[in-house]
């Protein structure tokens, strides 16, 4: 038994319970069943925690810091799609689900900041949740929460400018912007570092009528 594991996240208790609509009963009973395979990890900023191409087996619940998920398209460019904070798992779903039968992940995940937290084996979490009913109906609600994040992400993409996009992302990361790099925001929202510099300036200026999202400015 992980004792850390708990007194850490005891910590995010309230938030996630809130995230996720999971009681604290359920939420206490979860964290003692996979307080027994938690195993703690440390990464400088830089740092991948998974990498495309190598089978993922590893769940990352941070304790501390901040990581991002992407993946690189068909140019070779990197794209991000999301980023974990503290209280979160840092988790590629689809890549466990492929790493079982020992496919490559297609999504790496980095470090924007130092990262401490905690490896859950996904094979031995698997096993847990295969025995135990409460663990089943608690990662369906972090599934359902996962779901409405996606779809919340797919409507961001749809706004027709680099500036709604900024928006939707300080609304959905609130804080984030000012820990982690220019770069990594403006991959996530499809622009360049340049544009972002750009938006940012206007936005600290206070003009009324920031730039257009010139074609070029999507780029990654």
């Amino acid at each position: 038994m992980n004792s850390d594991f708990i007194k850490q996240r005891n910590r995010f208790k309230s938030a996630t319970m809130k995230r996720i609509d999971v009681s604290e009963e359920s939420y206490n009973h979860v964290t003692n069943l996979l307080a027994t395979i938690a195993k703690p990890f440390h990464v400088r900023k830089g740092e991948y925690l998974q990498r495309a191409g190598v089978p993922a087996t590893q769940v990352h619940w941070l304790a501390s810091g901040v990581a991002r998920s992407g993946f690189f398209n068909r140019d070779g460019v990197e794209m991000t799609l999301r980023f974990y904070r503290e209280g979160e798992s840092a988790t590629t779903l689809t890549d466990l689900i492929s790493g079982e039968s020992g496919q490559p992940a297609v999504q790496f995940l980095i470090a924007e900041t130092p990262i401490h937290g905690f490896t859950l084996d996904w094979k031995q979490a698997s096993d847990l949740r295969a025995q135990n009913e409460v663990m089943q109906s608690y990662h369906l609600n972090i599934a359902m929460a996962g779901l409405q994040s996606l779809a919340q992400r797919a409507y961001s993409n749809g706004e027709t400018s680099a500036q709604e996009r900024l928006a939707a992302f300080r609304e959905e990361y609130p804080g984030l912007e000012a820990r982690i790099s220019q770069r990594a925001i403006a991959s996530y929202l499809g622009i360049t570092p340049q544009y972002m510099s750009r938006l940012r300036r206007e936005a600290e200026a206070g003009l009324e009528n920031p730039a257009d999202d010139q074609p070029e400015a999507r780029e990654a």
